[in-house]
């Protein structure tokens, strides 16, 4: 008695995307719902504590930043 072994994983399309084509792709979309892309973003030694503060409450320093702004812009709005 012989058994076929299954193959694993899901099957080659031969359509598999590079990670830079994923990376540009998932940008691409972040940019048209209107997100916004900050490269080399400098923090003074101020603004790093503060954010190493911050993200001890998140789960990472995007998070942090994200809830800090989104904060800030309802208090301003608000006056």
């Amino acid at each position: 008695m012989t058994e076929t072994k299954r193959g694993r994983g899901r099957p080659a399309t031969g359509e598999a995307k590079t990670p830079t084509q994923r990376v540009k792709g998932l940008d691409a979309a972040l940019i048209e719902s209107g997100g916004r892309i900050l490269n080399r973003l400098r923090l003074s030694a101020e603004a790093a504590t503060a954010l190493a503060n911050l993200t001890e409450s998140y789960s990472s320093d995007r998070a942090a930043i994200e809830a800090a702004l989104i904060e800030l812009n309802k208090r301003c709005a608000q006056r």
